[in-house]
């Protein structure tokens, strides 16, 4: 009663009511779990002893699981809900699995990490991580620019705080300034985008977007309207993604950033920005594919080439495999420039198998870390084979899959990728040559980290623990069987992600 008198004291509209009631909430059910559990991980800090905050580490991961589990179990299953601003599809649920399972992985290497350097993981840690995922998850599911835009402030405002969470680390503090910095500048360019896609489509929302491309002649003021603002999305998307020329914070964020996390954004944001590729270049803007295909075309190229050559001189391998995730983004590049049903199928493969070989090897990392950061330097990788077997040989498993190496997961993702460009045909294969080319380099440095872990000699400082703590070794665990099954059953991988991106071109 007391709600009815508000409502009639407002004088809200009927019609406003309507459209209220109208909005399927439950399309949400992930972020609203995220939701709740970043409420209860901050209210739980209140009340728990200082000694027992380990109970906040484990709340961060049921709550993450039962995001996962919601996206199937709880989900309405739309096509288009929240007035057409949200998808509730197959690919949602893809998403859901890659971006809320590495959140899980992180959380669960947190633990470990912060306990051997000397820092206190409090709940502000873990209420950023969990706001981090489902700012991810929301992109991957915005078929709204405005929606796009929000979800992508909630997740890079949360990685900044996160990237210079390290108290006594001034490399910490530079990554996250320098991080904000940087992004700052390409979310202009990005917002600058949307707002010229609007000047001209008069909305924000996909379909409409989609409906006027396909309907009106680009031309005059309009076409150089709609292709300035095709420009400055491009800008934006391609830092996230860490696309060459736009990479330069990449390995400075990533070596400077604690270790867990650097290994939710390699994994994390390359996952949201693939599905907003997909759903906004390959969806909305599908009408003028001439303009934007060449445009990734040079990107890709450039990526593939750039971040596999630098990686070959790197001694470090944080940074090392910063400039493999630039490399590995030229490869989704080419699928993504591509567009035809096997490549949106094998840039979804690829990207679901990257996730888990990507976690893997940085879980290996966080393994070998000491209290100052020691242990990422390439010879404390010596005999690591001798001292500490399985951790070699996930890393080796891990570093073979994104290699390209059968039969791992990596190879048959490239096999997909790189056929998608061959049976395109004309320049097309140019991705495909230049994308073997690139997997040969990338194959030199990520040997030379196998030859040390079995043919190196002795360390030449002792670091690092002995034992790996036991929810370590669980990450260790799923992420080195998870690399190869992956690659024994891609028949089963590659058949869901066809059926996610189905949903792309049926809209």
């Amino acid at each position: 009663m007391l709600l009815g008198n508000i409502l009639n004291q407002t004088k809200i509209p009927q019609q406003a009511l309507d459209d209220l009631g109208k909005i399927e909430w439950g399309a949400l059910w992930p972020a609203w779990i995220v939701t709740g559990g970043i409420l209860l991980v901050l209210m739980t800090d209140l009340v728990i002893p200082k000694n027992r905050r380990e109970v906040l580490n484990w709340l961060t991961i049921v709550t993450l699981v039962a995001a996962m589990a919601s996206a199937f179990f709880l989900m309405d299953n739309k096509a288009v809900a929240f007035q057409g601003m949200v998808a509730a599809d197959d690919l949602s649920r893809f998403m859901s699995v890659l971006i809320f399972g590495a959140g899980a992985i992180a959380a669960l290497t947190s633990s470990d990490y912060f306990s051997r350097i000397g820092v206190e993981a409090r709940s502000e840690y873990y209420a950023l991580l969990l706001a981090t995922t489902a700012g991810m998850w929301l992109i991957s599911v915005s078929l709204n620019l405005m929606v796009f835009f929000v979800s992508l402030e909630i997740f890079s405002l949360s990685l900044y705080i996160l990237s210079g969470f390290l108290p006594r680390s001034v490399r910490s503090h530079e990554a996250g300034f320098k991080y904000f910095l940087l992004s700052s500048f390409a979310t202009a360019f990005l917002l600058y985008g949307m707002a010229l896609i609007f000047g001209v489509t008069k909305s924000t929302t996909y379909s409409n977007i989609l409906a006027y491309l396909q309907t009106n002649k680009i031309s005059g003021d309009t076409g150089i309207l709609i292709l300035v603002g095709l420009a400055m999305l491009v800008v934006g998307f391609s830092f996230k993604i860490s696309a060459v020329p736009f990479h330069m914070w990449t390995p400075d964020v990533y070596e400077g950033a604690p270790t867990p996390v650097t290994a939710l954004m390699a994994v994390g944001t390359k996952a949201a920005i693939v599905a907003g590729f997909l759903r906004l270049f390959t969806g909305a803007l599908d009408p003028i594919r001439e303009q934007w295909q060449p445009i990734l075309f040079v990107l890709a190229i450039l990526t593939m080439l750039g971040g596999n050559i630098l990686a070959v001189t790197q001694n470090n391998v944080k940074r090392l495999l910063a400039y493999s995730s630039v490399g590995q983004a030229g490869y989704l590049l080419a699928g993504i420039t591509v567009d035809n049903p096997l490549a949106r199928q094998g840039v979804l493969f690829y990207i679901a198998s990257y996730t888990v070989m990507t976690l893997g090897a940085f879980a290996v990392v966080i393994a070998l870390e000491g209290p100052r950061s020691e242990g990422q330097e390439l010879r404390y990788f010596n005999g690591l084979a001798r001292s500490h077997p399985w951790l070699a040989a996930t890393m080796a498993v891990c570093l073979l899959s994104l290699g390209g190496i059968p039969p791992t997961a990596g190879f048959f993702g490239k096999a997909l990728v790189f056929g998608s460009a061959m049976q395109a045909g004309g320049w097309y294969i140019v991705l495909a040559l230049v994308g073997i080319l690139t997997s040969v380099i990338a194959v030199f440095y990520y040997f030379r980290i196998v030859v040390h872990m079995y043919m190196g000699g002795e360390p030449s400082t002792r670091h690092v623990p002995g034992k790996p703590a036991l929810s370590l070794g669980f990450v260790l665990l799923v992420t080195g069987i998870g690399t190869l099954l992956l690659g024994l059953l891609a028949g089963y991988a590659f058949d869901w992600a066809q059926q996610a991106a189905a949903v792309i071109v049926a809209r």
